[in-house]
């Protein structure tokens, strides 16, 4: 399998992508989304909304 290689600046391997928590926070002070992004310049590869837990089993919120 290949590695993933950045296309801004050419990192390669998975170990380059991270995820940032974002400041925008909820009232039991967790972080609303998740951003992937490379470690090295900080191209984002994408954003990934926060899960809750509800009554009725997880739910996705995608907040516009």
């Amino acid at each position: 399998m290949a590695d993933p290689k950045c296309p801004d600046c050419g990192a390669s391997g998975i170990e380059n992508i991270v995820s940032t928590p974002s400041t925008e926070k909820s009232r039991q002070n967790t972080a609303w989304f998740f951003v992937a992004h490379c470690k090295d310049c900080g191209h984002v590869y994408g954003v990934f909304t926060k899960h809750i837990f509800g009554r009725s089993g997880p739910q996705l919120i995608v907040d516009r």
